[in-house]
């Protein structure tokens, strides 16, 4: 759980920094008015469409009925995702390198589904995107 909210910590410091710093920057909104903002956005996007997010990523990227014999060795290798995509995501921002918490946990669930099932074990694209 902590590793939860280091990447939602992640997601405040990298990527509502990158949409309001250079309207903070200019000074077009005061760094109070941004922070409301980003706020407001943040919770509706999460009440919105974060089930169909967190959806998207807990099923449709890996099948999850191929780990039906196994189901620890899924939940094992969510957890590794999420400990690897925070302490990945921490690292980064305190060297001030540009990351993104999205990139990062897809990144950390597609290497669960090629180290557990193989690259045929990933779903690589989706109907009617790719």
């Amino acid at each position: 759980m902590i590793f939860s909210f280091l990447d939602a910590w992640n997601i405040g410091v990298n990527d509502i920094a990158n949409a309001f710093a250079t309207s903070v920057s200019s000074r077009s909104l005061t760094l109070k008015q941004a922070m409301t903002i980003a706020s407001v956005m943040e919770f509706a996007g999460a009440i919105g469409v974060g089930a169909r997010v967190a959806d998207t990523i807990r099923s449709k990227i890996l099948s999850t009925s191929a780990f039906a014999q196994e189901p620890t060795v899924l939940m094992l290798g969510m957890t590794c995702a999420l400990v690897s995509s925070s302490l990945y995501l921490t690292l980064a921002t305190r060297i001030g390198l540009p990351v993104s918490t999205t990139h990062s946990i897809i990144g950390g669930v597609i290497g669960v589904g090629i180290a557990a099932l193989g690259t045929e074990g990933v779903n690589w694209g989706w109907n009617g995107v790719s």
